[in-house]
């Protein structure tokens, strides 16, 4: 990577220009095969805060429904044990 430019897609796809979107690219990193490498390692997508709030919000979801489950066996054992 020789030059970073700040830019919309258009300007990007009018002028030939590599779109990096979310990935924290640098000057002196590569480009190959449709992937962008910092010292041979590949460089993954930054997630956006909407993202990561959104992969928080589904972790609390699964271990609330986690949780519940366990409530509601202890119910049942409970019940099971007073009849």
């Amino acid at each position: 990577m020789e030059n970073i430019i700040i830019a919309d897609q258009s300007f990007a796809y009018a002028n030939g220009a590599i779109i990096c979107g979310t990935i924290p690219v640098a000057i002196g990193d590569s480009y190959k095969d449709g992937y962008f490498y910092r010292n041979g390692v590949k460089l993954e997508a930054q997630q956006t805060e909407v993202e990561k709030l959104q992969s928080i919000v589904e972790s609390l979801i699964i271990d609330n429904l986690n949780m519940q489950a366990q409530i509601d066996d202890l119910i049942t054992s409970s019940l099971k044990g007073e009849a």
